[in-house]
């Protein structure tokens, strides 16, 4: 059931000690928060931010083929953004490498998110983007949007959820190690519980050698907890060295990063898009 939230004016009381001129009360404005609204609080909770274009992608892209061009301005987007910051459910920030603002859910977007969607609010909002890990972050929010836009993804388990809950299926007796938190798990459409992770800087081959190994150990048997893992590189050299390492082993799905993003952009890669 959508969630009604009145905005209400204040009402200025007289002290004068005339007779009292009686006055209109403000009329109060109400929202109704849909459930794509909802989606979106929870979505901000597990990804820490996210940008106008991201949010876009995620939740009111309505093109018939990505090859299409962007609506003017993302006027809808920003429009639906504006009223829930306006209501306090989102706020904006920004880091200094970026002139765009980034979306982050506020206290008061936590608080209706755990009166409605309890299982969701597992964590409190967080107060900022920590420029350290914002293009880690960034990228790991395109290629969770690009693999969910395929329709074929039941339940995305964010890595800030894993950090605080752990992982572990009734279907399987294995429990993910903490050396091997990945940057998300999905159920697909199949069932199949698949980790995603994404590498932002060149490693030995021997660290990448070591997380493989502790991946393929949980992915053994006949009750695996994890049934894949689609493994992402950043860049040209790390997906080379990627493919050296898994060898072609088919419970390892090896992609580059600008794979993901020609499932979002027409052009397939990030374009301008006017105003913040």
């Amino acid at each position: 059931m959508a969630e009604e939230i009145e905005l209400q004016n204040d009402v200025v009381a007289s002290n004068a000690t005339v007779a009292p001129v009686r006055r209109k009360r403000k009329k109060e404005v109400s929202f109704r928060l849909t459930s794509r609204d909802y989606e979106i609080l929870s979505f901000l909770l597990d990804q820490k931010f996210a940008s106008l274009e991201q949010l876009y992608f995620r939740f009111f892209d309505v093109r018939s083929k990505v090859t299409d061009a962007l609506p003017n301005n993302l006027f809808v987007t920003r429009q639906r953004l504006s009223k829930l910051r306006k209501l306090g459910l989102l706020e904006t920030t920004r880091v200094f490498s970026e002139a765009k603002s980034l979306y982050l859910l506020s206290p008061k977007g936590l608080q209706v998110l755990r009166n409605q969607r309890p299982h969701d609010a597992y964590a409190n909002a967080v107060r900022d983007v920590d420029f350290r890990g914002y293009e880690h972050d960034t990228k790991v929010n395109d290629c969770r949007i690009a693999i969910e836009r395929t329709g074929k993804v039941m339940k995305w388990i964010s890595e800030r959820k894993l950090r605080m809950q752990g992982f572990e299926s009734q279907f399987s007796g294995y429990t993910l190690p903490e050396e091997i938190i990945p940057d998300g798990i999905f159920i697909s459409s199949k069932g199949e519980r698949v980790a995603f992770e994404i590498e932002m800087t060149p490693r030995k081959k021997s660290r990448y050698e070591e997380k493989l190994y502790a991946f393929s150990d949980v992915m053994r048997g006949s009750k695996p907890l994890l049934h894949m893992v689609i493994w992402v590189g950043a860049t040209d050299r790390i997906l080379s060295d990627l493919k050296s390492v898994t060898r072609d082993q088919k419970q390892f799905a090896v992609e580059s990063y600008a794979h993901f993003l020609s499932k979002l952009w027409p052009t397939g890669a990030p374009e301008k898009i006017g105003g913040t």
